[in-house]
This record gives structure tokens, sequence and C-alpha cells, in this order.
């Protein structure tokens, strides 16, 4: 079953999402590297989440967040040009973000049902990121 059989929203760029067209109710989502699917998340897991909130902070490259760690150390980080500060680490990781990922979402009803549909999303579709293991 594809992405569009299941309900998934338009791609979105995130780099020049409309935030406000994204859904702020709890949901799947899928981050692509152009075709590559890199990232499978959800927003809900506390009841309160956000598609929105939570693909808009993907979006920031801000290293705190697991998806940019995983983007930082898997795609850009060059042994020869090393970034010199979390200022400039951050930089790179949101330029690479914004110029080359979009996402695709699914609201969902709750956080538990966003999360039933991640895990199986997650063990289909094996993104690099977070795929399930074993």
């Amino acid at each position: 079953m594809t992405l569009d059989e299941l309900g998934f929203l338009p791609t979105i760029s995130m780099g020049t999402a409309d935030w406000t067209a994204v859904p702020d109710t709890p949901g799947v989502y899928v981050i692509f590297d152009r075709d590559e699917v890199i990232y499978v998340g959800m927003a809900g897991r506390n009841g309160k989440g956000s598609l929105r909130k939570r693909l808009r902070d993907h979006s920031t490259g801000q290293v705190v967040n697991m998806f940019a760690q995983y983007m930082l150390f898997n795609r850009l980080l060059d042994p020869v040009d090393l970034p010199r500060s979390p200022q400039e680490a951050g930089k790179r990781c949101r330029a690479y973000i914004r110029e080359h990922c979009t996402a695709r979402a699914l609201p969902s009803e709750d956080g538990a049902a966003a999360r039933a549909i991640e895990i199986q999303l997650r063990s289909r579709l094996a993104p690099t990121f977070n795929a399930v293991k074993g």
C-alpha cells in the first residue's frame, strides 16, 4: 500500500513549507532526502502532539533534535571540513534539510493510533536513519 493509498497529505518541502497548511494534530510523518526514505516519526506521544510543530522543528536543523543528529552524523560531517562550532553544525544541517528534504504527513485521531502506524511504516519502509531493528 502506498502513502497515497494510506491517505498521506501531499509532499511538503522542508525549506519552503507553509506550516499553517500542516495539521496541528497528532499523526505520522515520513521524511525523504530526495527520493530516499530517511526517517519515519510521529507527533502525539504525550497526547498533545502536533505534526506542524514536529515537522517545523525538524526543518530547523537544531542538533538537539534526533533527526538533525542523524542527518549531521550520517550525511554532513566531512572529516576534511568539520564544523568549528555547534552553531556552524546546525547551520549546515539546516541548509541541507531545507534544500534536499521533503515530508509527507498523515493526521491521526490520537498518539496511540499514530504510534501504531509509525511502527508499521518503520518496519515496511526501512528508513535509513531509524528502521526497526531485528
